[in-house]
């Protein structure tokens, strides 16, 4: 579970409400002549759709596996954000349709003399109805956006607030300072549990492969403190996280002395080499 700032993740969320209000004015306002400048005008907007629809994606990553994972209503605040990918892709979509509508002037194929002019002017009048009714939809699909990001923004605060409200009344679990060493150094960066095959013997490791004590572990399994990815067998190594009851049980407890980490231990022919140094 990472950690990460969610009160900037929510001011990102309204800065993205921002942009994407202002493209869908811009794309309201547009009107386009077909030939050569409406295909201007449409490839950047295009191109500055698509940018948004890469930061919301963006936003989306930073949150899905944070700690947000473990406020009520982040799943479906989650599948909000997603939405608004969907809903900046579309419009992209929209747009791409409004520039394949605009009537290009290359030459046909080969056939009877034509009136080059009539031809012209009927396309025209054809594509112009057509890339209005496209820039129409992209501009919906982006009011459907920008009025997202708002929302959004508004509910993770809100969600936040009473998530803290409850998280200060409901008691943590309570844990010993050797439970609390193992949670501190779970939750910077997670951790592995694996067994060595030829010995079935279990073991775990932090991020930095310092050891962790299993009797330990297994007690913080044990009480949902600690979660493991079971999806991977032992023998390739099962990943470790500390839950949302976890960080709770870590933020509350006051250790009697800081947690260290646990020393590594030196091969046996390291220290006979340094027992020699010292004679």
């Amino acid at each position: 579970m990472r950690q990460i700032d969610l009160n900037a993740e929510i001011a990102r969320l309204r800065q993205l409400g921002s942009i994407f209000e202002d493209l869908h004015t811009e794309i309201r306002s547009l009107t386009l002549t077909p030939g050569t400048d409406a295909r201007q005008q449409l490839t950047a907007k295009i191109t500055a759709t698509n940018e948004l629809a890469q930061q919301t994606m963006e936003r989306l990553a930073a949150l899905d596996g944070s700690q947000y994972a473990a406020v009520p209503g982040s799943r479906p605040a989650l599948e909000a954000l997603a939405s608004i990918v969907v809903a900046a892709s579309v419009a992209a979509s929209d747009l791409a349709s409004a520039l394949f509508a605009n009537p290009w002037e290359g030459a046909p194929f080969p056939g009877p003399p034509a009136d080059e002019t009539a031809v012209r002017k009927a396309r025209h009048a054809e594509a112009v109805p057509a890339m209005a009714e496209h820039l129409a939809d992209a501009a919906h699909q982006l009011d459907l956006a920008h009025t997202g990001c708002y929302y959004l923004a508004s509910g993770i605060t809100r969600d936040l607030k009473q998530h803290a409200e409850q998280d200060q009344s409901t008691p943590a679990p309570k844990i010993t300072d050797s439970q609390y060493a193992v949670l501190a150094r779970l939750s910077a960066g997670g951790g592995t549990r694996y067994v060595i095959s030829r010995y079935g013997v279990l073991k775990a490791i932090d991020k930095d492969r310092a050891t962790v004590n299993v009797a330990t572990l297994n007690a913080l399994i044990k009480r949902g403190l600690v979660e493991v990815d079971t999806t991977t067998p032992l023998h390739q190594g099962q990943r470790l996280h500390v839950t949302a009851e976890g960080q709770r049980a870590l933020a509350r407890h006051k250790p009697v002395t800081t947690p260290a980490r646990t020393a590594a231990v030196a091969p046996p022919a390291t220290k006979q080499a340094a027992a020699g140094r010292t004679r």
